[in-house]
């Protein structure tokens, strides 16, 4: 084991493979719709973009002369593939396809947002605690790329905001909708933070809903 392989090297690794267990997830459930329709999907995905990582230690995948680097790769190949999974299966199958990928996004945060919630180390009574959750848990880059600004931190709500999304550049190089995406990942911020905690919810800020280019998000306590 590298003794270059720290906490953060850990923590990107184990969200890269929450991105690989969502895939398999909307794969399980194109395959109950579609058949062999959806194995051929995903093959030509992995053609394209190799097979997800094996599930076995970090420290025997890794490029432990270029660690930043290889983390960054994955983190690119998965959230393309997945991303390219998602376009072939909605330009095969349509609407169908499109609820199931939602439905899949709304399971995988409520899987996660309840993961979160046995580990016990988050504060879920307040939403600080919550958005540090989530922050624990959804792949958004490196950790060099953060964007968003917290702008309002307080028991009861957590506003933050950013100009970009940093998942955009790999859904741009699969193709897939942009609009489509950011609907599914709303889903699964949504379904995280009911699962922590169902007395608090996430939203998009109203400003964002009308179209500002600027990403504003909201985790606030249900009256």
């Amino acid at each position: 084991m590298s003794a270059f392989l720290g906490h953060i090297h850990y923590w990107l690794y184990h969200k890269i493979g929450r991105v690989v267990e969502r895939e398999q997830l909307i794969f399980q459930k194109a395959e109950e719709m579609c058949g062999a329709t959806a194995e051929e999907l995903q093959s030509q995905v992995w053609q394209i973009y190799g097979q997800p990582l094996p599930d076995t230690e970090l420290g025997e995948l890794i490029d432990h002369t270029n660690i930043h680097g290889w983390l960054q790769r994955q983190i690119t190949i998965a959230e393309t593939r997945e991303a390219a999974f998602i376009k072939e299966l909605v330009d095969t199958c349509g609407g169908a396809a499109q609820d199931i990928v939602l439905s899949a996004y709304a399971e995988h945060g409520k899987l996660c947002g309840e993961h979160a919630k046995a580990q016990g180390k988050y504060d879920g009574q307040r939403a600080a605690g919550i958005y540090q959750a989530v922050n624990d848990y959804v792949l958004n880059g490196m950790p060099c790329d953060q964007g968003d600004v917290v702008t309002v931190n307080e028991d009861d709500k957590v506003l933050w905001e950013g100009e970009t999304c940093l998942q955009e550049r790999n859904w741009t190089k699969a193709g897939v909708d942009k609009a489509f995406m950011k609907e599914c990942y709303q889903k699964w911020f949504a379904g995280f933070v009911k699962a922590l905690n169902p007395i608090f919810a996430y939203s998009q800020a109203a400003d964002t809903l009308k179209g500002s280019p600027v990403n504003r998000h909201q985790i606030v306590k249900e009256a």
